[in-house]
Formats: structure tokens, C-alpha cells, sequence
């Protein structure tokens, strides 16, 4: 194999291709993805000449702990923990753009290689987008981006989404002297993927690497090296793939690997991904444990809120996400495998389509007592690490002595099993808080907690039961009306944005025109605009045992 990373890799039957970037790189210059004046997400150190700067030194090829059978490691450099924390952020805005920018579109059984056939199998994270689906799917998601007067002139009907990304990009200084028409369209096909692969070693910084499609392997070697002269990246043609890495050894190492065993090959994403069902316009798969182990070495902390990366962490089971249209609405499904939280209790559905039809906002749980009861120690173990032992137990008999209560048991009691919080609006004069909670738990722990509530001068509680249905709640009116009016789930607003809540874990629903007109006074005019084509959101969650299905739509008007 020729020491130029960027070389075609010989098929069976076929002889080395020059080089994709044979021309020297530049430094100081704006990146792919930098903004001007900043360094490039995939610029390196500066190093001294080389005959060819882009060639790659013979990659050190050392055991993966993560690979599977038939998979070679991918080596990797030190390059800094902030560069490659950088490129994950950069690749990730590129797919934003795609998907919610110009809203890329995939159909299920479309013709063509797929970027999981390209990528290696031990990739652990991956996405992809597919930007020329079918006329249905591609004009249903165009008319869903033309609801917002920002996008609307932006993105037509018949516009080529290639050039819309690489347009926006270029008005924000990225891609400076790139000539789509010249430069990109020639050879850029209509899929891109991005995949996360481990390093060779345990503490080795993962590779981002992108998956190009690609529609001429020649213009490719004509265009791709004037893209990236000014960024310091290698990619590496893989039959109708060019996959893309910052740095230098890397894409040859990916490529080596690909060829032994790819993602589209790996049991458990073919699994997953079925389970999942239709891949929709946009489509993801994770598995959450090493990808905590993958990035433990990198400084997320700051960037991905909630998520320390730390030896705490204990994220597992593995998720597939797709991106949907459904008519005029827009769907984001998912399925988890393996994780190692339970579902808890056998009661389904939430009650949530039983509130007022006038709910603006509101989000029920089914079995909430048992499932905070399954899930405590996991809590009280990850709030001791961050916090000490000591200011745990401080805190727990702190609110034992305020509450009047025994702290866990009687918050699984209270919160029984069905639960819901929801808010109403603000009333007719915007002076009365509309806002409560719902639970068929016990009374008795209720009361006290009301009780306490006041006392604590929270204001005037009330709390009303009727049967075995008890509503606290900051006012009487609204409790009154939670405990005598129903029919949410009536609506045509509920029935779109949420689906299947009779048997949900977990449901969720914000009726977004409502919120509209209930603050219109407190919303900018510019964002009333862009979003009065908005109807409602709703989420729900099921699903047994360690696996679950959830969705998140979003509807239009």
C-alpha cells in the first residue's frame, strides 16, 4: 500500500489510484468548519516539511479492546483533547444543518450503498443523512421547512440540499474559495454519514471519521484536495465512499478496518436498527457504555450538559434513533436495547389524556413510586460520588425534618401510580399560577407535604381528592377544575402530537400555539412569526423490562 493516505484502496482486481490529496496543505487559514480567524477543527501543529504532508507514517497497529471479530484497531495520535472535542461539535452542527437547517431526507430501501457499509465495525457511535429520498418524503419535509418565514426563501421545493448546506456554511466564512457548481456538485453524492471509532488503546482520544458519498472517484481526486489544502485532514476513497479524519494516520487505519467488518455487518446494530423499524429522513445508533468509556479522556464536561465523562459514569445500553415525517408533522423515534435501567410496576398508561382540555403543558408517569423506588440506589450512589456521603445524608434528614415525612418510602408513596404535573396558564387577568400536581399516591404523605408547604411560606396550597385521585395544587380554582374537567385527549392537537398514551410509561404534551397566545405579549414578534406554524409537541415513552420505544412529534398547523 502506497504511504499517501489519501490513495484509493485497491479492490481485488485493481491497481493503486493516485493520491485524493497529492497537493501540499497551507496553514493559517480558516478550517472546514473554523470560523475566520480561528484555527481549524481539523488543523494539527504546526510540522516540519515533509515531501508530502499529507502522507501518513505506517499506522502502529495494536490490540482494540473494543474490537469485534474481524476488525482491525484504528491508530490513533495525542493530538489534544479540546481538537477532538472540536471536531465532534463541528461534525455534529454540519448534521444540524442538514437536519434542521435544510432538513435532510432518507427513504427506507432507497437504492444505493448505505455510509454504514463504509464505516468500521467497532464504530460506536453513529449518523447519517440522506439528502434525495423519495418525492413524497422530500416534498413533505421541504413544505414542513417552509412553515418558517427564516427558511423559506432559503430552501425551495426543487432546491439541491448539497448547496444549500455548503451555501449556508460559506455565509458563515467556512468552505472560503470553494465553487459548489465546480468544486462539489461534480462528485459529491446525496448520503453522509459520521461515525465515532475507538482508538487502539483504552485511553486512546476516538476518531471522528465522516463518510462522504461519492458519485465520480475522479472529480473526487480532481476537487477534494482543493477543499482541503487548508485543512489539515486525509481522506480515503472506499468504493463509493470517501471517509474523512482530521489529522494524518488515521483514514488509512479506518479504511484497514472497514475492509475486515463493517457497522452494516454488526449483530447488534442490524439488530437494533430493526427493532427500530422505518430509518426515517435522518438516522442514529450509539452504544451508550463505550461510548462513556470512548470519551473519558476528553474534557465534555463543559459542553454536554449532565454528563461528566468521568469514571462514574455508567451509561449502558445501546439506542437507535430515526428522524421522521409523518404528513405535515415531523417524528423522532427511538429504541433502546440493554440498558440497565428497569422498567418498574405493570400499570400502563398515564392519564394524561383524562386532563383538561385547556392543559398547556404537562407531562404524566405511570408507576412513578415503584420506578423511583427501582431506581434509587443508582440515584443516592451517583448524588454520594458528586456530592460525599455526609451532605447526602445531611440533606435527606434535612428534608425529613421539613416535610414531615420518611425519605424514600413516603415520596414512593405520595407519588403512587399515576402522576402528572400540569400547567394551565396564568388565568384571565395573567395573576393566577395554573399549575399542580396530579397522583393517585398516598393522602395522608400528601397532606403533610402540602402542609409543610405552607409553613415553609410557599404559599396557600390547597389540596383536593376525589376518590382515589388527589390534586395539590397553587389554586383552588385550578384544582376544582382538574378534578371536574377532562378531555385532552379529544383534541386534534393531542391525538397528532401524541401517540399511544393508553399505554405509555412516560407522556409529555405542550400544546405550542396555546403557550403562543396564552404569553404573546412576552414573545418577540419575530419569533411569533417563525413559529405560528407550530401546533403541539408530545413525547411518549414504553417498553419492558431493559428495552423501550419512545417518540417525540412534533405538529403543525
Amino acid at each position: 500500500m502506497s504511504n499517501n493516505p489519501f490513495e484509493q484502496v485497491p479492490q481485488p482486481g485493481q491497481q493503486g489510484q493516485p493520491g485524493l490529496f497529492g497537493q501540499p496543505g497551507q496553514q493559517g487559514q480558516p478550517g472546514l468548519f473554523g470560523q475566520p480567524g480561528e484555527p481549524s477543527l481539523f488543523a494539527r501543529p504546526a510540522q516540519p516539511t515533509q515531501a508530502d504532508p499529507f502522507a501518513a507514517p505506517a499506522p502502529s497497529v495494536q490490540v482494540d479492546p473494543f474490537a469485534q471479530p474481524g476488525a482491525e484497531p484504528v491508530a490513533t495520535g495525542r493530538p489534544g483533547r479540546g481538537r477532538t472535542v472540536a471536531l465532534v461539535g463541528g461534525i455534529l452542527a454540519i448534521v444540524a444543518v442538514g437536519a434542521g437547517g435544510a432538513l435532510a431526507f432518507q427513504q427506507v430501501g432507497g437504492g444505493g450503498a448505505q455510509p454504514e457499509s463504509a464505516l468500521p465495525a467497532t464504530t460506536i457511535a453513529f449518523a447519517k443523512i440522506d439528502l434525495d429520498p423519495s418525492a413524497g418524503q422530500k416534498i413533505d419535509g421541504i413544505r414542513f421547512i417552509r412553515k418558517f418565514p427564516d427558511t423559506r426563501d432559503e430552501v425551495k421545493e426543487d432546491s439541491d440540499l448539497r448547496k444549500v448546506i455548503v451555501t449556508r456554511l460559506q455565509a458563515e466564512g467556512q468552505l472560503k474559495g470553494v465553487d459548489y457548481a465546480k468544486d462539489v456538485e461534480p462528485w459529491l453524492g446525496q448520503r453522509i454519514g459520521v461515525g465515532l471509532v475507538p482508538g487502539a488503546k483504552a485511553d486512546d482520544e476516538p476518531t471522528v471519521v465522516v463518510a462522504l458519498a461519492v458519485t465520480d472517484a475522479d472529480e473526487a481526486r480532481a476537487s477534494l484536495p482543493t477543499i482541503a489544502k487548508d485543512n489539515a485532514a486525509e481522506c480515503q476513497l472506499v468504493e463509493e465512499f470517501a471517509l474523512c479524519t482530521d489529522g494524518t494516520g488515521k483514514a488509512a487505519g479506518v479504511a484497514a478496518a472497514a475492509a475486515k467488518g463493517t457497522l452494516a455487518d454488526s449483530a447488534n446494530f442490524r439488530q437494533d436498527m430493526a427493532d427500530l423499524g422505518e430509518d426515517g429522513v435522518v438516522a442514529a445508533w450509539f452504544d451508550a457504555e463505550q461510548v462513556a468509556k470512548a470519551t473519558r479522556s476528553l474534557d465534555v464536561s463543559g459542553m454536554i450538559p449532565g454528563f461528566t465523562g468521568g469514571p462514574a459514569t455508567s451509561q449502558t445500553g445501546r439506542v437507535a434513533l430515526a428522524l421522521r415525517f409523518d404528513g405535515p408533522h415531523l417524528e423522532l423515534a427511538g429504541h433502546t436495547n440493554g440498558a440497565s435501567v428497569r422498567f418498574a410496576g405493570s400499570k400502563e398508561g398515564t392519564g394524561l389524556a383524562d386532563l383538561p382540555d385547556t392543559t398547556l403543558a404537562a407531562i404524566s408517569v405511570a408507576n412513578a413510586g415503584e420506578q423511583l423506588k427501582a431506581g434509587w440506589p443508582a440515584m443516592e450512589k451517583a448524588i454520594t460520588e458528586s456530592m460525599g456521603k455526609q451532605e447526602f445524608k445531611g440533606g435527606v434528614a434535612e428534608l425529613e425534618s421539613e416535610l414531615g415525612i420518611a425519605v424514600p418510602d413516603d415520596l414512593y408513596a405520595a407519588l403512587g401510580s399515576q402522576f402528572s404535573l400540569v400547567f394551565g396558564g396564568m388565568g384571565e387577568d395573567h395573576s393566577e399560577l395554573r399549575v399542580a400536581a396530579v397522583t393517585d399516591g398516598d393522602r395522608d404523605v400528601l397532606q403533610k407535604i402540602s402542609d409543610a408547604g405552607q409553613g415553609l411560606g410557599s404559599g396557600a396550597l390547597t389540596l383536593k381528592s376525589d376518590g382515589g385521585t388527589t390534586v395539590v395544587s397553587l389554586s383552588e380554582n385550578y384544582a376544582d377544575e382538574l378534578g371536574t374537567e377532562h378531555g385532552l385527549g379529544d383534541t386534534d392537537r393531542f391525538k397528532d402530537a401524541v401517540k399511544g398514551a393508553d399505554s405509555a410509561r412516560v407522556a409529555g404534551f405542550v400544546d405550542i400555539a396555546g403557550l403562543l397566545t396564552e404569553f404573546k405579549d412576552e414573545v418577540g414578534a419575530d419569533e411569533a412569526k417563525n413559529l405560528a406554524g407550530l401546533s403541539a409537541l408530545g413525547f411518549t415513552v414504553t417498553g419492558e423490562g431493559n428495552s423501550a420505544d419512545f417518540s417525540l412529534r412534533l405538529t403543525t398547523q
